[in-house]
């Protein structure tokens, strides 16, 4: 993205009024630009939290103007400082505006992604355990991560696009400890493409795979086993509903239609964990099943053990991806 405002001046003297408004402004066009990339990721973000694109490219650089006692933006001025080589033209400075803020994004996004999809934390966890034992790097390039052999200062030639990336055998997604080295190797041995890998990407088709979720040793590294997503799936439900029916249902909080309603509901919502993330907000789930429910008697009535059942059910699914 080009800039029609200087942004070394911006950097040089964020204390004035004016500079603090404009690199407001650009960081927050940056941070746009980021999640309209991503746009496949973040979707399921947008109907969860029930936010716009503009609202989470707000909320991911919100923390870069945080300021200091000294009403410094503490953030930026640190990064500024530790940047080697210094920043000295309009060039450099915009460069490091860009890699700065799509750094920010990419964590607030990764952040969300996280709470709402354990198997895309559980995955993304172990993909950044295979970049730093085989001392891999990650490359931000043209609005996306890439996974890079750890000789690379950047990237060169074409990148793999979608299509071409989900045309790879699947085969290659064995989740193995080559698993990596094998896709750079694919790369540069059967197409034309760099030595990048989309990480975003890679993460979607190690989901689609049935054999994607692992263990790994850390004391030999080893690979040890494969899980099935829906039996992960099914045990974390089974302790859910088992919690309703003790902590709820037995101390008479609910009646057996309530139940089998939080029990229908409960089963959309898994459903969609497995597929990648909840997609609208929790009382919908709820008002497809019984929709004569009042937002009313929902916020006094159903809506804090959903909420708890909920996040019962992610910790559930959690901690059957560590078993």
């Amino acid at each position: 993205m080009k800039s029609s405002v200087e942004i070394l001046p911006l950097l040089l003297n964020p204390d004035c009024p004016h500079s603090r408004r404009k690199l407001i402004e650009v960081s927050y066009r940056i941070a746009q630009n980021y999640v309209s990339y991503n746009h496949r990721r973040v979707k399921k973000i947008l109907i969860s939290e029930e936010i716009t694109p503009a609202e989470l490219a707000l909320e991911a650089i919100s923390s870069l103007f945080e300021v200091d006692g000294n009403k410094r933006f503490t953030v930026i001025n640190d990064a500024l400082e530790k940047w080697l080589p210094p920043v000295s033209s309009e060039e450099e400075a915009l460069f490091f505006l860009h890699k700065l803020v799509q750094k920010k994004t990419e964590q607030h996004i990764s952040k969300l992604l996280r709470q709402a999809d354990p198997f895309f934390s559980r995955l993304l966890d172990k993909i950044n355990y295979h970049i730093k034992k085989n001392d891999y790097k990650k490359i931000h390039f043209l609005g996306n991560v890439y996974i890079v052999p750890g000789e690379f200062q950047k990237i060169s030639g074409r990148v793999i696009k979608e299509e071409d990336f989900n045309n790879i055998p699947k085969s290659l997604f064995n989740l193995s400890s080559g698993l990596l080295a094998n896709l750079f190797n694919y790369l540069e041995q059967e197409t034309e493409f760099s030595k990048a890998i989309p990480l975003n990407l890679l993460i979607f088709r190690l989901k689609e795979t049935e054999s994607s979720l692992f263990e790994i040793d850390e004391s030999t590294s080893d690979y040890i086993e494969k899980s099935n997503v829906d039996s992960i799936i099914q045990k974390a439900l089974n302790s859910t509903l088992q919690k309703l029916n003790e902590s709820y249902l037995q101390k008479n909080k609910i009646d057996k239609n309530e139940l089998l309603l939080f029990e229908k509901t409960l089963r959309d919502i898994a459903f969609d964990l497995k597929d990648g993330g909840v997609n609208p907000g929790l009382h919908k789930y709820l008002f497809a099943h019984s929709p004569n429910i009042s937002p009313e008697l929902y916020s006094q009535r159903y809506r804090n053990i959903l909420e708890y059942l909920f996040k019962l059910l992610k910790q559930n699914i959690a901690y059957e991806l560590e078993e």
